[in-house]
């Protein structure tokens, strides 16, 4: 698939960083698996990742943690 971002790169399985701020708070997941352009770098993540990150994100900024840092595990599958 071409990158829908620059139009050139295709998309290529892999993984990558996705940093997540609120307010003064930053959580930063490694090594998470996406979609990523081999062009420009762009990445997407799917549905069921995007909502895991997102839930993790929000305990740690409502724990009160200024800063974390976290390598992804795929939750597992029930």
């Amino acid at each position: 698939m071409k990158c829908p971002i620059c139009k050139y790169g295709e998309m290529k399985d892999g993984f990558t960083q996705v940093v997540l701020t609120r307010g003064n708070a930053t959580v930063i997941f490694r090594n998470v698996p996406a979609q990523i352009c081999d062009d420009c770098g762009e990445y997407y993540l799917d549905e069921k990742t995007a909502q895991d990150v997102c839930k993790r994100a929000d305990q740690c900024f409502s724990s009160g943690q200024e800063v974390t840092i976290m390598e992804y595990k795929q939750p597992i599958s029930a």
